[in-house]
């Protein structure tokens, strides 16, 4: 996977709780028109099966379905930005990241990302029900 995410916290507002996730870029882009696939499963190998990292072991949420509402909060990636894809049927694991280059073209299939977005994140919420 060429989008890592790594959890950076929660918060709560009328029974709905935001789930911040930092994701960071590296190798290629994935596909023009559905983006880099992300895995909102937390890791069981610190980061290497793809799912979502959290070294101070936090992120005791398992989602145990996809999120409906996913959104993003700030992007430093040298002037490019991206935007949540969701699909028609979301899982845990084909949720996708357009990645657009300054000026509003869409990276095109396995380009290389730049300097600039490789050494920098992006911030996700995801918004999920609260347990009741």
């Amino acid at each position: 996977m060429s989008v890592q995410l790594a959890y950076a916290g929660e918060g709560e507002y009328n029974n709905t709780k935001a789930l911040f996730f930092t994701a960071t870029f590296k190798g290629n882009y994935g596909v023009n028109g559905t983006g880099d696939l992300i895995n909102l499963e937390p890791s069981q190998n610190n980061g290497a099966d793809g799912g979502v990292t959290d070294p101070s072991l936090a992120y005791n949420l398992i989602l145990t379905q996809p999120p409906k509402i996913m959104g993003v909060i700030n992007e430093a990636i040298g002037g490019s930005y991206v935007a949540v894809n969701i699909p028609a049927k979301p899982t845990l694991t084909n949720i996708g990241l357009i990645m657009y280059e300054p000026g509003g073209t869409e990276k095109a299939t396995n380009a290389a990302y730049t300097a600039a977005e490789l050494a920098g994140n992006v911030t996700l919420v995801a918004y999920v029900r609260s347990e009741q």
